[in-house]
């Protein structure tokens, strides 16, 4: 069975956002962004010295029902990641750190490639090899830093965390099926997606948290799920 070691993963995450913390001054002399803003993959291969480059489109790829719309490419000998705008912001931005973990965790793999877009990790696919995943987790452990997913939460919502879901806290997060969220499936993900794209608490209205970290609502639902948002 093939493996992705996810600590690891993290870890070489949370090691540029360090790199990335430190050198703020030098990378922004005018001064540093938001902090999810300094997440924006180009920052960090900007970093790195990598050449990064957002293109109005890399063409296409494979053969019959395999062939899709290329929506990110790494070239090793000219030092370079480029990402297709043929796609949504939020694509672009995942995309970008997909490619981002493919340069730092597969170094030997992964010399000329190409990626199709990643629009749902939860969607199935026929063939996924482990680099695909690991850069994927990558990508996850990156733009959702786990302190600043969870300081994003208590601040948007006003909750302490784990959050314990009652009666009233499941009426806010939706009014229409708070039964759903008050006696969830075994497994069912209902709680974060809920979370994740809601914009509104107790007459209270923001940005949902995946338009905040730039990613789709699946993405930040799956995010959550692994940070053990909910008791």
């Amino acid at each position: 069975m093939l493996f992705v070691n996810r600590a690891k993963i993290q870890q070489s995450a949370s090691s540029l956002h360090k790199r990335l913390w430190y050198e703020r001054a030098r990378l922004w002399p005018g001064g540093a962004p938001e902090p999810i803003d300094m997440l924006n993959p180009e920052y960090a291969l900007n970093l790195l010295g990598v050449n990064y480059e957002i293109v109005e489109e890399l063409g296409k790829f494979g053969n019959g029902m395999n062939r899709f719309e290329v929506a990110g490419a790494i070239d090793r000998q000219k030092n370079l990641i480029q990402v297709s705008m043929k796609f949504p912001p939020r694509v672009w931005r995942f995309t970008g750190a997909h490619e981002l973990g493919h340069w730092l965790l597969h170094p030997n793999k992964v010399v000329m490639h190409r990626d199709r877009p990643i629009l749902d990790l939860s969607a199935k696919r026929t063939v996924r090899e482990v680099e695909e995943k690991e850069a994927d987790y990558f990508a996850a452990c990156y733009l959702m830093p786990p302190k600043l997913v969870c300081a994003k939460v208590r601040q948007t919502f006003g909750l302490k965390l784990p959050i314990r879901i009652d009666d009233d806290i499941a009426y806010w997060l939706d009014p229409n099926e708070p039964d759903e969220l008050s006696r969830p499936r075994v497994d069912s993900d209902v709680r974060e997606l809920t979370l994740a794209g809601a914009i509104s608490f107790q007459g209270r209205h923001f940005k949902s948290l995946a338009e905040q970290f730039h990613v789709s609502q699946r993405a930040m639902a799956i995010r959550l799920k692994e940070l053990g948002i909910f008791a």
